[in-house]
């Protein structure tokens, strides 16, 4: 489960409880709406991330994936709270619309200076992250092409050393094998039923028979070893 939809106190996830739901402070750190409870049963009590003293009203409901983009979006509305000045303001400029553009410009960076100036550990922290994340994704990416040119060059050198054979000439012809068993020929398996043969012979059984074993593959086995070298002794 990702960081941001976990209590940082309690644990607690958004998988085990689908009702979670988070709050941020004004420092930036979050709490689960029943660790607030807990913590704020007096007017007032400290962070439990940064000690900064809080009230139970500077909690809200937590929007935003990231908390840096949170606090940013709270600074901001606080500001222009105070900074909002409207077009109309500036008419008496002899540009009113630069005047204005210059207002919001101005007010912009101030907004930005006092971000960098709250977080700079955190944007130092983050920028330091992102780099090695960036360093991380580009390795693993210059190894997979590396690993992809090895191989090609390995197929390169296996055609250069061992070509493929060619596919063109004769084809290929199956010629039964000859047996000599210098005896009288073996009847085959197929009549040694109708002439008798398998009578004193035992019944395969049905796992017998799955395994590929049959009374008659063992009956002819033992007639052509019978048979095997009868003629050996015969004078001609």
């Amino acid at each position: 489960m990702d960081d941001w939809q976990t209590c940082p106190r309690c644990k607690t996830t958004k998988y085990r409880n689908p009702k979670l739901k988070l709050l941020v402070n004004v420092c930036g750190h979050k709490l689960c709406e029943t660790c607030v409870e807990t913590l704020f049963t007096r007017p007032s009590a400290a962070c439990p991330e940064c000690n900064t003293a809080l009230r139970r009203n500077d909690f809200r409901i937590q929007q935003f994936e990231d908390l840096i983009v949170e606090k940013e979006v709270d600074i901001r509305k606080r500001i222009l709270k105070i900074y909002n000045k409207l077009e109309d303001d500036f008419q008496t400029a002899s540009d009113p619309l630069r005047a204005y553009n210059d207002y919001l410009e101005e007010e912009t960076k101030k907004q930005i200076d006092k971000y960098k100036k709250d977080n700079e550990s955190l944007i130092r922290k983050n920028n330091f992250k992102l780099q090695r994340r960036v360093e991380a994704l580009l390795l693993e990416k210059q190894e997979k092409n590396d690993k992809k040119k090895e191989n090609e060059q390995f197929l390169d050198r296996l055609e250069t050393v061992a070509p493929l054979p060619s596919t063109e000439g004769s084809k290929f012809v199956y010629v039964a094998p000859q047996v000599e068993n210098n005896g009288p020929t073996a009847p085959d398996m197929e009549v040694l039923a109708s002439r008798g043969y398998l009578r004193h012979i035992r019944s395969a059984t049905r796992a017998e028979k799955a395994g590929g074993f049959s009374s008659e593959l063992a009956c002819g086995r033992a007639i052509q070893e019978a048979f095997a070298g009868l003629y050996l002794g015969i004078e001609t």
